[in-house]
Protein backbone atom coordinates (compact mmCIF):
# COMPACT_ATOMS: atom_id res chain seq x y z
CA UNK A 1 0.00 0.00 0.00
CA UNK A 2 2.55 2.21 0.26
CA UNK A 3 4.41 1.89 -2.63
CA UNK A 4 0.87 2.16 -4.68
CA UNK A 5 0.21 5.45 -2.38
CA UNK A 6 3.57 6.95 -3.30
CA UNK A 7 2.93 6.41 -7.04
CA UNK A 8 -0.44 8.15 -6.48
CA UNK A 9 1.47 10.84 -5.31
CA UNK A 10 3.66 11.38 -8.04
CA UNK A 11 1.14 11.34 -10.70
CA UNK A 12 -0.88 14.22 -8.31
CA UNK A 13 1.99 16.33 -8.36
CA UNK A 14 2.22 16.35 -11.81
CA UNK A 15 -1.35 17.78 -12.45
CA UNK A 16 -0.83 20.32 -9.46
CA UNK A 17 -1.02 23.04 -11.80
CA UNK A 18 -4.34 21.89 -13.92
CA UNK A 19 -5.64 21.38 -10.19
CA UNK A 20 -4.92 25.02 -9.42
CA UNK A 21 -6.10 26.34 -12.58
CA UNK A 22 -9.03 24.51 -11.87
CA UNK A 23 -9.89 26.56 -8.55
CA UNK A 24 -9.46 29.77 -9.94
CA UNK A 25 -11.62 29.10 -12.73
CA UNK A 26 -14.21 27.73 -10.64
CA UNK A 27 -13.71 30.74 -7.16
CA UNK A 28 -13.88 33.27 -10.49
CA UNK A 29 -17.13 31.59 -11.43
CA UNK A 30 -18.33 31.40 -8.07
CA UNK A 31 -17.73 35.02 -7.36
CA UNK A 32 -19.12 35.86 -10.34
CA UNK A 33 -22.53 34.28 -9.95
CA UNK A 34 -22.31 35.57 -6.35
CA UNK A 35 -21.79 39.43 -6.89
CA UNK A 36 -22.19 40.06 -10.09
CA UNK A 37 -25.40 38.83 -10.94
CA UNK A 38 -26.82 39.91 -7.22
CA UNK A 39 -28.98 37.11 -6.79
CA UNK A 40 -26.19 35.12 -4.30
CA UNK A 41 -27.44 34.42 -0.64
CA UNK A 42 -25.60 35.56 1.73
CA UNK A 43 -24.74 32.03 2.81
CA UNK A 44 -23.26 31.44 -0.68
CA UNK A 45 -20.95 34.73 -0.06
CA UNK A 46 -19.98 33.64 3.05
CA UNK A 47 -18.81 30.02 2.07
CA UNK A 48 -16.78 31.59 -0.82
CA UNK A 49 -14.83 33.91 1.82
CA UNK A 50 -14.38 30.84 3.90
CA UNK A 51 -13.17 28.53 0.62
CA UNK A 52 -10.80 31.15 -0.90
CA UNK A 53 -8.11 31.35 1.77
CA UNK A 54 -8.54 27.63 2.46
CA UNK A 55 -7.90 27.47 -1.50
CA UNK A 56 -4.63 29.59 -1.43
CA UNK A 57 -3.54 27.52 2.00
CA UNK A 58 -4.28 24.01 0.05
CA UNK A 59 -1.98 25.62 -2.75
CA UNK A 60 1.10 26.76 -0.79
CA UNK A 61 0.80 24.26 1.46
CA UNK A 62 3.91 21.96 -0.47
CA UNK A 63 6.15 24.66 -0.98
CA UNK A 64 5.82 25.36 2.59
CA UNK A 65 6.06 21.63 3.57
CA UNK A 66 9.62 21.18 1.49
Amino acid sequence: MGLASGAVAARVAELRLLFVVLSLVSLGAGYYFAYRRGRGSRFQRMALWVATPLTVFFWLLPLVTR
